[in-house]
């Protein structure tokens, strides 16, 4: 079935994988997926990247296996992606606004525990919270890959701590800001600062599919897929734009 879907999650994986996520005209949440993942090539067509969030895109779905929490899965055909321009700031709050819940208990409709859902509970694995706001941002250099973390309050007052940030802008933002500063500790300030001068903060929430990770038993660990500021803490820039 071919359908229009406009992107509102570009997330960095394991292995130089990357998910994405989009809406269709329904406000329907849509992750187009492939049996061996989405490498960062497929984020660019004719040498020109054509899938960042905001932007629209058009491609062929076909029905997939749908595990919960999984269920916004689709198979897709890379093949078939034709660009269709962008949403500009307004219509692309608006899209935000229009999917967005309260409370990361609402989205997880209650299920999310120590930062994680089980695999095989009924709820979805993607979705946006409105305003939010930033507590604090950290690196986390323990493991095998550059964690980044924020800690957040939803517009619940709930407060989650060091929630992985995998949003593939947001790390390259972040990313540039160490380079650019003394140490660890000024970049983490200076880019706290600059999301808490935004009028407005929305996030993206998703869910991993089942990993075992610190000896735990395997589960769906929440992740931030997005983060989105008005005005735009990027300026403007895509992914594309910063160096790698």
């Amino acid at each position: 079935m071919r359908e229009l879907i406009v992107i509102t999650d570009v997330t960095t994986m394991r292995g130089g994988q990357v998910c994405i996520a989009g809406v269709n005209r329904d406000f329907k949440c849509i992750r187009p997926v492939q049996e061996a993942g989405d490498t960062v090539w497929n984020l660019f067509k004719d040498g020109e990247s054509i899938i960042y969030p905001s932007a629209k895109i058009e491609l062929d779905l076909s029905s997939a296996e749908i595990i919960p929490p999984h269920i916004e899965d689709a198979s897709f055909d890379p093949e078939t992606i034709i660009s269709k321009g962008r949403f500009e700031d307004r219509h692309w709050e608006t899209l935000l606004q229009r999917t967005s819940f309260e409370s990361v208990e609402e989205l997880f409709d209650g299920h999310l525990e120590d930062r994680k859902v089980a695999p095989g509970t009924d709820t979805r694995s993607l979705g946006t919270i409105s305003d939010v706001e930033v507590l604090g941002l950290s690196i986390d250099d323990r493991y095998d890959r550059r964690t980044y973390r924020m800690d957040f309050r939803d517009a619940a007052g709930a407060q989650y701590q060091r929630f992985p940030v995998n949003d593939l802008a947001f790390r390259a933002f972040f990313e540039e800001s160490v380079s650019c500063t003394p140490n660890i500790r000024q970049a983490e300030a200076q880019v706290s600062s600059n999301l808490r001068d935004a009028d407005r903060i929305y996030l993206r929430l998703g869910l991993t599919r089942p990993a075992e990770i610190g000896g735990r038993n395997e589960t769906c660990w929440v992740q931030v897929t997005g983060v989105y500021t008005f005005p735009d803490y990027l300026g403007g820039r895509k992914f594309t734009d910063f160096d790698w």
